[in-house]
Parts: structure tokens; C-alpha cells; sequence
């Protein structure tokens, strides 16, 4: 979580990506954020848009992408293909975990980005494909 408050001034969640975090086993993540002065849960104050965008995406994409519309911060965070279509529609700039590795390299946080994405492949799951890996490499300064 330090490399996030050192990435952004603040960080809003919404009551459901916080109920996300629980409902998929990390609980504790969600508190060691909820401690952090970077991060506020806020609900976004347009319930139809949630509906709508509800429709095509899952409750914490949809209330995230409707708080985003309201506030307009510089990215939303979202991995998803659908909600990074959405938000794109939006006129919202998504950013996924692999822009934030790169991101948090560049500026010194971490190390190599690729321990890090194999990482995330064995302990979550996480789906990349091998051009996305490519793109993401190079744009970290590793050699594919």
C-alpha cells in the first residue's frame, strides 16, 4: 500500500470495492487501507448512474466509474476489459495494477516489475497476455 500513497495524494474507494476486498479473502487489505490518511470510502452521489452502468459491469466498477465521473481524477484504477472500455466512454483515464508497477519503477518504489507480475500470475490469478507482458516490460526498462 506505501507505493499507492506515494502515487497519489488521495485515493477513494467505494463502499462496494471495499465489500470486494472482504467478499474475495482480503479483509485485512481493506483495513490496512481504510488506516492510511491517502484513502476515504465515498459513494458516489448519482444512484441511477450506478444502476446504469451496473447493466454492463459489476457493482465496484459501476460505483467506482460513477464516483470517477464525479470527481474526475487523473486515473481510475480498473484491470477489467469491460470497465476500462466504460471508462474510456466516460472520458475517464484507466489504470490498471501493470501501469501502476510501471509507474511506482519510474519513480523509484519498487524494483523489477516482472517478479512482481509472476507474482500476481501464481497467487492470484492474474491474466496477462504475452504482448500486454511485452509492452509492459519495455515499458519498465526490462528486456521481454
Amino acid at each position: 500500500m506505501p507505493c499507492l500513497e506515494k502515487l497519489f495524494v488521495n485515493v477513494l474507494l467505494t463502499p462496494s470495492v471495499v465489500a470486494e476486498f472482504a467478499a474475495f479473502g482480503y479483509a485485512s487489505i481493506a483495513t490496512q487501507l481504510l488506516a492510511s490518511p491517502c484513502f476515504e470510502v465515498r459513494s458516489p452521489a448519482d444512484p441511477h448512474l450506478v444502476h446504469k452502468l451496473c447493466e454492463r459491469l459489476h457493482a465496484g466498477e459501476a460505483e467506482a466509474l460513477a464516483l470517477a465521473v464525479e470527481v474526475r481524477p487523473d486515473a481510475v484504477l480498473i484491470d477489467e476489459r469491460a470497465g476500462r472500455a466504460v471508462a474510456k466512454e466516460l472520458g475517464l483515464a484507466p489504470l490498471g495494477v501493470l501501469g501502476l508497477l510501471v509507474q511506482a519503477k519510474h519513480r523509484g518504489l519498487i524494483g523489477d516489475v516482472k517478479p512482481l507480475i509472476a507474482k500476481l500470475k501464481t497467487e492470484l490469478s492474474f491474466r496477462i497476455s504475452s504482448s500486454v507482458l511485452d509492452r509492459v516490460l519495455t515499458l519498465a526498462g526490462e528486456v521481454a
